[in-house]
Protein backbone atom coordinates (compact mmCIF):
# COMPACT_ATOMS: atom_id res chain seq x y z
CA UNK A 1 0.00 0.00 0.00
CA UNK A 2 1.38 3.34 -1.06
CA UNK A 3 0.55 5.01 2.25
CA UNK A 4 2.58 2.66 4.37
CA UNK A 5 5.47 2.40 1.96
CA UNK A 6 5.62 6.17 1.99
CA UNK A 7 5.66 6.27 5.77
CA UNK A 8 8.59 3.90 6.05
CA UNK A 9 10.39 5.97 3.45
CA UNK A 10 10.15 8.96 5.78
CA UNK A 11 13.00 7.49 7.84
CA UNK A 12 15.31 9.78 5.90
CA UNK A 13 14.05 13.34 6.25
CA UNK A 14 14.53 15.24 3.03
CA UNK A 15 12.85 17.55 0.61
CA UNK A 16 10.46 14.68 -0.16
CA UNK A 17 8.95 15.01 3.31
CA UNK A 18 6.25 17.34 2.05
CA UNK A 19 5.39 14.85 -0.65
CA UNK A 20 5.05 12.08 1.91
CA UNK A 21 2.79 14.28 4.05
CA UNK A 22 0.60 15.12 1.11
CA UNK A 23 0.32 11.49 0.07
CA UNK A 24 -0.73 10.50 3.56
CA UNK A 25 -3.36 13.22 3.67
CA UNK A 26 -4.67 12.36 0.24
CA UNK A 27 -4.86 8.64 0.97
CA UNK A 28 -6.64 9.18 4.25
CA UNK A 29 -9.08 11.58 2.65
CA UNK A 30 -9.78 8.88 0.12
CA UNK A 31 -9.88 5.88 2.45
CA UNK A 32 -12.28 7.76 4.68
CA UNK A 33 -14.57 7.99 1.67
CA UNK A 34 -16.86 5.62 3.50
CA UNK A 35 -20.05 7.32 4.60
CA UNK A 36 -19.82 6.96 8.38
CA UNK A 37 -23.60 7.07 8.90
CA UNK A 38 -25.59 9.62 10.87
CA UNK A 39 -28.69 7.93 12.31
CA UNK A 40 -29.15 4.70 14.29
CA UNK A 41 -32.30 3.61 12.41
CA UNK A 42 -30.63 3.99 9.02
CA UNK A 43 -27.42 2.29 10.26
CA UNK A 44 -29.34 -0.68 11.67
CA UNK A 45 -30.92 -1.18 8.24
CA UNK A 46 -27.63 -1.36 6.32
CA UNK A 47 -26.97 2.40 6.24
CA UNK A 48 -29.95 2.92 3.93
CA UNK A 49 -32.13 6.01 3.62
CA UNK A 50 -32.63 7.01 -0.01
CA UNK A 51 -36.10 5.46 -0.29
CA UNK A 52 -37.31 5.21 3.32
CA UNK A 53 -35.85 7.76 5.70
CA UNK A 54 -38.63 9.86 7.15
CA UNK A 55 -36.73 11.75 9.85
CA UNK A 56 -33.97 14.35 10.15
CA UNK A 57 -31.39 12.03 8.59
CA UNK A 58 -33.16 12.63 5.25
CA UNK A 59 -31.14 15.86 4.98
CA UNK A 60 -28.11 13.62 4.33
CA UNK A 61 -29.58 10.48 2.69
CA UNK A 62 -32.33 12.02 0.49
CA UNK A 63 -33.79 15.46 1.29
CA UNK A 64 -36.97 14.64 -0.65
CA UNK A 65 -37.99 12.32 2.20
CA UNK A 66 -38.32 15.36 4.49
CA UNK A 67 -41.70 15.93 2.80
CA UNK A 68 -43.03 12.81 4.63
CA UNK A 69 -42.44 14.32 8.09
CA UNK A 70 -45.74 15.37 9.72
CA UNK A 71 -44.59 16.71 13.11
CA UNK A 72 -41.81 18.91 14.46
CA UNK A 73 -38.98 16.61 15.52
CA UNK A 74 -35.65 17.09 17.28
CA UNK A 75 -33.13 14.24 16.97
CA UNK A 76 -29.69 13.84 18.50
CA UNK A 77 -27.24 10.96 18.27
CA UNK A 78 -24.04 9.51 19.73
CA UNK A 79 -21.51 7.22 18.06
CA UNK A 80 -18.94 4.92 19.62
CA UNK A 81 -16.26 3.37 17.41
CA UNK A 82 -13.46 0.90 18.12
CA UNK A 83 -11.00 0.28 15.29
CA UNK A 84 -8.42 -2.54 15.50
CA UNK A 85 -5.42 -2.88 13.20
CA UNK A 86 -2.93 -5.70 12.70
CA UNK A 87 -0.25 -4.99 10.12
CA UNK A 88 2.73 -7.07 9.05
CA UNK A 89 5.58 -6.83 6.59
CA UNK A 90 7.80 -9.60 5.24
CA UNK A 91 5.32 -12.49 5.73
CA UNK A 92 4.55 -11.56 9.33
CA UNK A 93 8.13 -10.85 10.47
CA UNK A 94 7.27 -7.27 11.45
CA UNK A 95 3.95 -7.18 13.29
CA UNK A 96 3.22 -5.76 16.72
CA UNK A 97 2.16 -8.64 19.03
CA UNK A 98 -1.10 -6.95 20.07
CA UNK A 99 -1.66 -4.74 17.03
CA UNK A 100 -2.98 -1.20 17.43
CA UNK A 101 -6.44 0.14 18.23
CA UNK A 102 -8.28 3.41 18.68
CA UNK A 103 -11.61 4.04 20.47
CA UNK A 104 -13.69 7.20 20.19
CA UNK A 105 -17.12 8.24 21.51
CA UNK A 106 -18.64 11.39 20.04
CA UNK A 107 -21.81 13.36 19.47
CA UNK A 108 -22.68 12.31 15.92
CA UNK A 109 -25.78 14.24 14.86
CA UNK A 110 -28.26 16.95 15.83
CA UNK A 111 -31.23 17.71 13.56
CA UNK A 112 -34.42 19.76 13.75
CA UNK A 113 -37.21 19.32 11.22
CA UNK A 114 -40.39 21.38 11.01
CA UNK A 115 -43.37 20.93 8.65
CA UNK A 116 -45.13 24.08 7.50
CA UNK A 117 -48.96 24.04 7.33
CA UNK A 118 -50.06 23.94 3.68
CA UNK A 119 -53.36 23.97 1.85
CA UNK A 120 -52.29 20.90 -0.14
CA UNK A 121 -49.27 18.61 -0.18
CA UNK A 122 -46.32 19.07 2.15
CA UNK A 123 -43.58 21.61 2.86
CA UNK A 124 -40.89 20.77 5.41
CA UNK A 125 -37.66 22.52 6.44
CA UNK A 126 -34.76 21.06 8.33
CA UNK A 127 -31.48 22.11 9.93
CA UNK A 128 -28.79 19.74 11.09
CA UNK A 129 -25.21 19.04 12.05
CA UNK A 130 -23.93 15.57 11.15
CA UNK A 131 -20.52 13.89 11.32
CA UNK A 132 -20.32 12.20 7.91
CA UNK A 133 -16.69 10.98 7.68
CA UNK A 134 -14.27 9.61 10.25
CA UNK A 135 -10.47 9.94 10.06
CA UNK A 136 -9.90 7.74 13.14
CA UNK A 137 -7.19 5.20 12.39
CA UNK A 138 -4.36 3.32 14.11
CA UNK A 139 -1.41 1.46 12.65
CA UNK A 140 1.68 -0.23 14.08
CA UNK A 141 4.55 -2.47 12.96
CA UNK A 142 7.69 -3.81 14.59
CA UNK A 143 10.69 -5.50 13.04
CA UNK A 144 13.23 -7.21 15.33
CA UNK A 145 16.50 -8.97 14.48
CA UNK A 146 19.65 -10.10 16.30
CA UNK A 147 22.72 -7.91 15.97
CA UNK A 148 25.44 -10.04 14.39
CA UNK A 149 28.12 -8.37 16.58
CA UNK A 150 26.47 -8.01 19.98
CA UNK A 151 23.77 -10.74 19.66
CA UNK A 152 21.30 -8.18 21.14
CA UNK A 153 17.78 -8.09 19.73
CA UNK A 154 17.32 -4.76 17.96
CA UNK A 155 14.87 -3.39 15.49
CA UNK A 156 12.43 -0.79 14.21
CA UNK A 157 9.03 -0.01 15.64
CA UNK A 158 6.57 2.44 14.11
CA UNK A 159 3.12 3.64 15.12
CA UNK A 160 0.53 5.87 13.53
CA UNK A 161 -2.37 7.50 15.32
CA UNK A 162 -4.94 9.56 13.48
CA UNK A 163 -8.17 11.13 14.60
CA UNK A 164 -10.74 13.63 13.35
CA UNK A 165 -13.64 13.81 10.98
CA UNK A 166 -15.78 15.86 8.63
CA UNK A 167 -19.02 17.55 9.66
CA UNK A 168 -21.88 18.79 7.52
CA UNK A 169 -23.85 21.87 8.62
CA UNK A 170 -27.04 21.53 6.61
CA UNK A 171 -30.09 23.60 5.74
CA UNK A 172 -32.71 21.68 3.76
CA UNK A 173 -36.23 21.83 2.44
CA UNK A 174 -38.66 19.51 0.65
CA UNK A 175 -42.01 19.91 -1.03
CA UNK A 176 -44.58 17.68 -2.73
CA UNK A 177 -44.55 18.59 -6.42
CA UNK A 178 -47.33 16.11 -7.28
CA UNK A 179 -49.48 13.65 -5.30
CA UNK A 180 -46.79 10.97 -5.70
CA UNK A 181 -43.56 12.92 -6.17
CA UNK A 182 -41.58 14.91 -3.61
CA UNK A 183 -38.45 16.96 -4.25
CA UNK A 184 -35.85 18.16 -1.78
CA UNK A 185 -32.60 20.09 -1.60
CA UNK A 186 -29.88 20.22 1.08
CA UNK A 187 -27.12 22.82 1.19
CA UNK A 188 -24.04 21.74 3.13
CA UNK A 189 -21.20 23.66 4.73
CA UNK A 190 -18.41 21.23 5.61
CA UNK A 191 -15.86 21.69 8.38
CA UNK A 192 -13.35 19.22 9.70
CA UNK A 193 -9.95 18.50 11.17
CA UNK A 194 -7.49 15.66 10.71
CA UNK A 195 -4.78 15.13 13.37
CA UNK A 196 -2.09 12.68 12.34
CA UNK A 197 0.99 11.53 14.25
CA UNK A 198 3.74 9.11 13.27
CA UNK A 199 6.40 7.85 15.71
CA UNK A 200 9.30 5.62 14.76
CA UNK A 201 12.24 4.24 16.74
CA UNK A 202 15.20 2.46 15.18
CA UNK A 203 17.53 1.07 17.89
CA UNK A 204 19.78 -0.91 15.57
CA UNK A 205 23.30 0.13 16.58
CA UNK A 206 25.23 2.16 15.73
CA UNK A 207 22.66 4.33 13.95
CA UNK A 208 19.97 4.69 16.66
CA UNK A 209 17.35 7.22 15.56
CA UNK A 210 13.87 8.34 16.49
CA UNK A 211 11.27 10.27 14.51
CA UNK A 212 8.20 12.14 15.69
CA UNK A 213 6.06 13.59 12.92
CA UNK A 214 2.74 15.40 13.23
CA UNK A 215 0.42 16.72 10.52
CA UNK A 216 -2.72 18.74 11.20
CA UNK A 217 -5.14 19.58 8.40
CA UNK A 218 -8.12 21.94 8.71
CA UNK A 219 -10.92 21.65 6.15
CA UNK A 220 -13.70 23.96 4.97
CA UNK A 221 -15.95 23.03 2.06
CA UNK A 222 -19.34 23.25 0.40
CA UNK A 223 -21.66 20.82 -1.40
CA UNK A 224 -25.35 20.25 -2.12
CA UNK A 225 -27.65 17.24 -2.29
CA UNK A 226 -30.77 17.04 -4.41
CA UNK A 227 -33.31 14.23 -4.34
CA UNK A 228 -36.63 12.92 -5.58
CA UNK A 229 -39.02 10.47 -3.94
CA UNK A 230 -41.73 8.65 -5.92
CA UNK A 231 -44.55 6.65 -4.34
CA UNK A 232 -45.12 4.05 -7.03
CA UNK A 233 -47.93 2.48 -4.96
CA UNK A 234 -49.10 2.55 -1.34
CA UNK A 235 -46.47 -0.11 -0.63
CA UNK A 236 -43.52 0.76 -2.91
CA UNK A 237 -41.37 3.91 -2.85
CA UNK A 238 -38.35 4.78 -4.99
CA UNK A 239 -35.78 7.52 -4.44
CA UNK A 240 -33.04 9.17 -6.48
CA UNK A 241 -30.32 11.38 -5.01
CA UNK A 242 -27.42 13.35 -6.48
CA UNK A 243 -24.69 14.99 -4.43
CA UNK A 244 -22.75 17.67 -6.26
CA UNK A 245 -18.94 17.69 -6.25
CA UNK A 246 -17.62 18.70 -2.84
CA UNK A 247 -15.21 21.64 -2.93
CA UNK A 248 -12.83 21.60 0.03
CA UNK A 249 -10.07 24.01 1.01
CA UNK A 250 -7.38 22.40 3.17
CA UNK A 251 -4.70 24.03 5.33
CA UNK A 252 -1.91 21.67 6.37
CA UNK A 253 0.69 22.22 9.10
CA UNK A 254 3.49 19.69 9.61
CA UNK A 255 6.32 19.15 12.12
CA UNK A 256 9.09 16.59 12.21
CA UNK A 257 11.59 15.94 15.02
CA UNK A 258 14.58 13.73 14.20
CA UNK A 259 16.93 12.55 16.95
CA UNK A 260 20.06 10.46 16.45
CA UNK A 261 22.52 8.70 18.77
CA UNK A 262 25.58 9.93 16.89
CA UNK A 263 24.79 13.61 17.45
CA UNK A 264 23.71 15.74 20.41
CA UNK A 265 21.72 17.91 18.04
CA UNK A 266 17.98 17.27 17.65
CA UNK A 267 16.83 18.08 14.14
CA UNK A 268 13.55 19.92 13.97
CA UNK A 269 11.75 20.54 10.68
CA UNK A 270 8.85 22.91 10.57
CA UNK A 271 6.39 24.11 10.94
CA UNK A 272 5.86 23.70 7.22
CA UNK A 273 2.63 24.79 5.58
CA UNK A 274 0.72 23.69 2.50
CA UNK A 275 -2.65 24.96 1.31
CA UNK A 276 -4.52 23.00 -1.31
CA UNK A 277 -8.00 22.50 -2.73
CA UNK A 278 -9.74 19.15 -3.11
CA UNK A 279 -12.70 18.49 -5.38
CA UNK A 280 -14.54 15.28 -4.59
CA UNK A 281 -16.63 13.85 -7.46
CA UNK A 282 -20.39 13.52 -7.92
CA UNK A 283 -22.23 10.85 -5.92
CA UNK A 284 -25.31 9.24 -7.47
CA UNK A 285 -27.77 7.09 -5.49
CA UNK A 286 -30.91 5.08 -6.06
CA UNK A 287 -33.11 3.43 -3.45
CA UNK A 288 -36.16 1.19 -3.45
CA UNK A 289 -38.37 0.48 -0.43
CA UNK A 290 -41.35 -1.80 0.18
CA UNK A 291 -43.73 -1.35 3.10
CA UNK A 292 -46.10 -4.08 4.27
CA UNK A 293 -48.23 -4.35 7.41
CA UNK A 294 -45.40 -4.75 9.87
CA UNK A 295 -42.37 -5.18 7.63
CA UNK A 296 -40.22 -2.64 5.78
CA UNK A 297 -37.64 -3.76 3.22
CA UNK A 298 -35.16 -1.37 1.62
CA UNK A 299 -32.16 -1.35 -0.71
CA UNK A 300 -29.82 1.47 -1.82
CA UNK A 301 -26.95 1.70 -4.29
CA UNK A 302 -24.48 4.57 -4.57
CA UNK A 303 -21.98 5.26 -7.36
CA UNK A 304 -18.83 7.41 -7.12
CA UNK A 305 -15.97 7.67 -9.63
CA UNK A 306 -13.00 8.46 -7.36
CA UNK A 307 -10.64 8.67 -10.35
CA UNK A 308 -12.21 12.13 -10.87
CA UNK A 309 -10.90 13.36 -7.50
CA UNK A 310 -8.92 16.54 -8.13
CA UNK A 311 -6.29 18.38 -6.09
CA UNK A 312 -4.80 21.81 -6.66
CA UNK A 313 -2.03 23.48 -4.64
CA UNK A 314 -2.07 27.21 -4.10
CA UNK A 315 1.76 27.54 -3.92
CA UNK A 316 3.61 27.06 -7.26
CA UNK A 317 6.59 25.75 -5.26
CA UNK A 318 4.50 22.68 -4.43
CA UNK A 319 3.76 21.91 -8.07
CA UNK A 320 5.82 18.66 -7.90
CA UNK A 321 3.61 17.52 -5.00
CA UNK A 322 0.48 18.33 -7.00
CA UNK A 323 1.85 16.30 -9.90
CA UNK A 324 2.62 13.37 -7.58
CA UNK A 325 -0.88 13.51 -6.11
CA UNK A 326 -2.53 13.57 -9.54
CA UNK A 327 -0.39 10.62 -10.63
CA UNK A 328 -1.46 8.79 -7.48
CA UNK A 329 -5.10 9.40 -8.39
CA UNK A 330 -4.53 8.14 -11.94
CA UNK A 331 -2.61 5.06 -10.81
CA UNK A 332 -4.61 3.94 -7.76
CA UNK A 333 -8.15 5.33 -7.55
CA UNK A 334 -11.18 3.76 -9.24
CA UNK A 335 -14.95 4.02 -9.49
CA UNK A 336 -17.02 2.15 -6.89
CA UNK A 337 -20.62 1.05 -6.35
CA UNK A 338 -21.76 0.49 -2.77
CA UNK A 339 -24.73 -1.77 -2.02
CA UNK A 340 -26.94 -1.39 1.06
CA UNK A 341 -29.71 -3.77 2.17
CA UNK A 342 -31.95 -3.67 5.25
CA UNK A 343 -35.19 -4.73 6.84
CA UNK A 344 -37.39 -3.76 9.77
CA UNK A 345 -40.02 -5.73 11.71
CA UNK A 346 -42.46 -3.48 13.58
CA UNK A 347 -44.03 -4.87 16.77
CA UNK A 348 -46.78 -2.34 17.62
CA UNK A 349 -47.99 -4.14 20.74
CA UNK A 350 -44.51 -3.96 22.24
CA UNK A 351 -43.84 -0.45 20.91
CA UNK A 352 -40.58 -1.53 19.31
CA UNK A 353 -38.93 -2.46 16.02
CA UNK A 354 -36.28 -5.06 15.21
CA UNK A 355 -33.84 -4.23 12.38
CA UNK A 356 -31.01 -5.85 10.46
CA UNK A 357 -28.95 -5.07 7.40
CA UNK A 358 -25.75 -5.41 5.40
CA UNK A 359 -23.69 -3.07 3.27
CA UNK A 360 -20.79 -3.52 0.87
CA UNK A 361 -18.75 -0.33 0.54
CA UNK A 362 -15.70 -0.99 -1.69
CA UNK A 363 -12.46 0.91 -1.19
CA UNK A 364 -11.76 3.19 -4.16
CA UNK A 365 -8.39 1.51 -4.76
CA UNK A 366 -7.04 -0.78 -7.44
CA UNK A 367 -8.05 -4.34 -6.57
CA UNK A 368 -4.45 -5.57 -6.45
CA UNK A 369 -4.02 -3.56 -3.21
CA UNK A 370 -7.24 -4.81 -1.56
CA UNK A 371 -7.28 -8.29 -0.02
CA UNK A 372 -10.92 -7.94 1.06
CA UNK A 373 -13.20 -4.94 0.62
CA UNK A 374 -15.14 -3.03 3.25
CA UNK A 375 -18.33 -4.78 4.24
CA UNK A 376 -20.44 -4.61 7.34
CA UNK A 377 -23.33 -6.41 9.02
CA UNK A 378 -25.75 -4.29 11.03
CA UNK A 379 -28.48 -4.82 13.60
CA UNK A 380 -30.59 -2.65 15.89
CA UNK A 381 -33.70 -1.92 17.88
CA UNK A 382 -36.13 0.98 17.92
CA UNK A 383 -38.44 2.00 20.75
CA UNK A 384 -41.45 4.34 20.77
CA UNK A 385 -41.80 5.91 24.22
CA UNK A 386 -45.08 7.55 25.24
CA UNK A 387 -45.87 8.39 21.57
CA UNK A 388 -43.55 11.42 21.52
CA UNK A 389 -40.08 10.02 22.09
CA UNK A 390 -38.04 7.48 20.12
CA UNK A 391 -34.83 5.66 20.96
CA UNK A 392 -32.95 3.87 18.19
CA UNK A 393 -29.90 1.66 18.73
CA UNK A 394 -27.63 0.26 16.00
CA UNK A 395 -24.56 -1.97 15.99
CA UNK A 396 -22.22 -2.14 12.98
CA UNK A 397 -19.43 -4.72 12.61
CA UNK A 398 -17.05 -5.13 9.68
CA UNK A 399 -13.73 -4.17 8.17
CA UNK A 400 -11.30 -4.60 5.29
CA UNK A 401 -7.83 -5.94 4.43
CA UNK A 402 -5.05 -4.27 2.44
CA UNK A 403 -2.01 -5.84 0.80
CA UNK A 404 0.86 -4.93 -1.45
CA UNK A 405 1.11 -6.00 -5.09
CA UNK A 406 4.10 -8.18 -4.07
CA UNK A 407 2.68 -11.22 -2.21
CA UNK A 408 3.79 -11.42 1.43
CA UNK A 409 5.48 -8.02 1.58
CA UNK A 410 2.67 -6.10 3.28
CA UNK A 411 -0.68 -7.04 4.82
CA UNK A 412 -3.03 -4.95 7.01
CA UNK A 413 -6.25 -6.07 8.66
CA UNK A 414 -8.69 -3.39 9.90
CA UNK A 415 -11.75 -4.30 11.98
CA UNK A 416 -14.43 -1.81 13.04
CA UNK A 417 -17.14 -2.01 15.66
CA UNK A 418 -19.56 0.91 15.88
CA UNK A 419 -22.48 1.58 18.22
CA UNK A 420 -25.00 4.36 17.49
CA UNK A 421 -27.71 5.83 19.73
CA UNK A 422 -30.25 8.30 18.37
CA UNK A 423 -32.90 10.04 20.47
CA UNK A 424 -35.95 11.69 18.92
CA UNK A 425 -38.61 13.99 20.37
CA UNK A 426 -41.74 14.89 18.43
CA UNK A 427 -44.03 17.82 19.21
Amino acid sequence: MAVVLGLWAVSVPSASRAQVCDTVALCQETLSSDFFGVDARALAMGNTGIALGHDGSAMIYNPANLARIKRIELRAGLSHQKLDNETSFFDGASSLPDGQDITKTRINSITLTAPVPTYRGSLVFGFGLNRVNSFDRAFGVQYLASNTLSAAVEGISAREHETGGMWKWTAAGAVDISPRVSAGLSLHLLTGKDEYRYMETDDRSPNVISLDQSIDVDYVGISATGGLSYAASPNVTAGIVIETPTFIAAEETAFLVHDTAFSDYIWEYGPSFADYNLTKPFVFGFGLGAQFDQINLVGDIRYTDWSQLDIDYDDPILEPDETAALLFIDDYLTEVVSIHLGGELILPQQGMSVRAGYFFDPLPLESRYVASDRQYITAGLGFLIDRVMTLDIAYVHGGYELRDASPGFYFADYKTRRLFLTFGYRI
